[in-house]
């Protein structure tokens, strides 16, 4: 009987004969490889290199480079190597056990980069503002509304300019008395609800806080007009959960869920006191005040419905009231969503009618998946087609809600393509998204009450923080195969400069180099990606090459 301790020596012995026989017969194997390449810098290009092997008899590895521009040299692994701009490489490693036939593989890489011009002869709209809606929670939630970190997020981290308002429509519960030329401002509701909705109490601390934080701009919209002045006296259409779009009639009934044309004083006369109450309580001038929000549709929630004829003949008694009494408020219109003929008939009475006209200062539309970034994209050309409406008479196109990106980094991705398509085709001077904060981050908000903030804040910030009011968007090119969109403003007030550049490639890095005449010598960078919010990613100078991460957003600033 043979020991256990015998039994372990033999098969030790078997298996060292049977090893150094399969070697001795040319059985080991080579190994396997494969490599990689990532580019991690570009002042000079340098890339990281991986040879990923494996060897079956698990022998030690050695590596042999060719880096492919004459360097040959022994090393491991992982090899990082600089190269000349503007040429292309094939690089080889080479693997080894020592034993067997060695493995090889090669990469090709290239250091050429993509040429954008910024021509700041050629010059176009110039913005006033970005922003969007509402307050920490949503007014028809329970608060807080507003706090010094929310306010403080919005002015001094994300750079809102414009905030975007609602007019409750609990604002004048009861006529405030029988001659709508005389506003008796101590009758209209600031506190008390009628059930349908928020009062004006509720927005009013907030916007205290925007005011001494720095707030631009306020623009309001009004849901609804008081119920009293609509045929269906009701904030809604009437129902519990329907949203419907019918056309307006010239044969209202008293379920017609629209403003009576008698009421037309009436409602001049809401507007007015509701300027006057928010400069009163809030020190605060509503820059634009829009009359009627999506008006083409009657929903269950606060809406009224107007076709364009009778959104003109508002703005005129509304317009000539506000000349009368000295209000500078201006008025946007039609705020309106959905097919381009349909927005079309809510604008072009307005701008068809000299009177009507004189008073609307702002084409403002609501802009939902409007998102296509090539000049012969469909939706390039819906907001070229929407800005040629108002351009003619000098009417600037603002973009006062959109929302709808999913709630992760492609979604951001998509906002930010969205928004270079209203500023590159639409010329669009203001920018505001549907919700700043919501009690819940979703799909419709940018942070939430408890202060997260999601991508889509992130992807804002880059356009919002540096493109500030008074820049005048110039021309910048890139080439369209680049997949890289780029725009570019400068500010004499503030004697700055903006480029922001889109990568859409989803996993390759961009080299850029920035031409141009009238550029800064220098630039801070601004980095968004799926791992980056906003990243500081120091000084560049204009002559470097700008490495441009995949599927990210940066941003070049320079202030003097």
């Amino acid at each position: 009987m043979i020991s256990n301790r015998y039994c372990v020596i033999f098969f030790v012995l078997l298996f060292a004969c049977s090893k150094k026989g399969d070697e001795a017969s040319g059985n080991n194997r080579s190994p396997n490889v494969t490599l990689s390449a990532e580019l991690i810098q570009a002042n000079p290009f340098t890339f990281r290199f991986t040879a990923t092997a494996t060897d079956q008899e698990f022998d030690p590895l050695t590596y042999t480079w060719d880096f492919g521009e004459g360097t040959t040299r022994s090393g491991t692994a992982k090899e990082n190597f600089s190269y000349p701009a503007d040429r292309d490489y094939t690089v080889k490693v080479t693997v080894s056990d020592g034993k067997s036939k060695p493995a090889e593989t090669t990469i090709n890489i290239s250091t050429r980069t993509t040429t954008i011009t910024v021509d700041a002869s050629k010059t176009f709209q110039t913005i006033e503002g970005f922003g969007g809606f509402g307050s920490q929670k949503e007014y028809w939630a329970n608060g807080p509304f507003t706090s010094d970190e929310y306010v403080n997020s919005l002015i001094n981290d994300l750079g809102l300019t414009i905030l975007r308002d609602n007019v409750p429509t609990s604002f004048e519960i009861v006529n405030d008395n029988n001659d709508p030329f005389v506003t008796d401002l101590s009758k209209f509701n600031l506190s008390t609800d009628i059930g349908h909705d928020e009062t004006l109490n509720d927005h009013l601390d907030h916007l205290r806080k925007m005011k001494a934080a720095g707030l631009q701009k306020l623009i309001a919209s009004i849901w609804s007009p008081a119920p009293w002045m609509k045929h269906n006296n009701k904030v809604g259409n009437g129902t519990q959960n329907q949203n419907s779009a019918p056309g307006y009639t010239t044969s209202p009934t008293t379920n017609t869920n629209q403003l009576k044309t008698d009421m037309y004083n009436e409602f001049a006369e809401y507007c007015v006191a509701y300027i006057r109450i928010i400069k009163r309580e809030t020190g605060l001038d509503v820059y634009a005040l829009s009359l009627q929000n999506e008006p083409r549709f009657s929903q269950f929630y606060a809406s009224c419905v107007h076709d364009g004829a009778a959104l003109r003949d508002v703005i005129k008694v509304v317009g000539k009231r506000f000349r009368d009494e000295g209000i500078a408020t201006k008025i946007f219109l039609p705020e309106d969503v959905g097919f381009l003929q349909g927005v079309e008939s809510m604008v072009k009475p307005t701008l068809d009618d000299a009177q009507a006209r004189q008073y609307a200062s702002i084409v403002a539309v609501h802009g939902y998946d409007l998102n296509g970034v090539t000049v012969a994209s469909p939706n390039a050309q819906t907001w070229q087609t929407m800005y040629n409406w108002g351009a003619v008479h000098n009417k600037p196109l603002w973009m006062t809600e959109t929302s709808g990106f999913k709630n992760d980094y492609y979604g951001a991705m998509a906002l930010a393509k969205a928004m270079y398509t209203a500023i590159r085709f639409g010329n669009v001077s203001a920018w505001l998204f549907w919700s700043l904060s919501t009690t819940t981050l979703d799909d419709y908000s940018l942070m939430n009450s408890a202060g997260v903030k999601s991508k889509r804040y992130y992807v804002s910030k880059n356009f919002y923080r540096y493109i500030r009011p008074g820049a005048v968007r110039i021309d910048i090119t890139a080439p369209e195969e680049s997949k890289v969109y780029a725009l570019a403003f400068q500010n004499t007030a503030q004697n700055s400069k903006t480029v922001v550049l889109i990568n859409d490639n989803k996993e390759t890095s961009k080299a850029v180099r920035l031409s141009g005449a009238a550029l800064p010598a220098n630039f801070k960078m601004y980095v968004t990606t799926a791992d980056d919010d906003t990243k500081d990613a120091g000084s560049v100078n204009t002559t470097d090459i700008v490495l441009l991460p995949p599927n990210s957003v940066v941003t070049l600033y320079k202030e003097n």
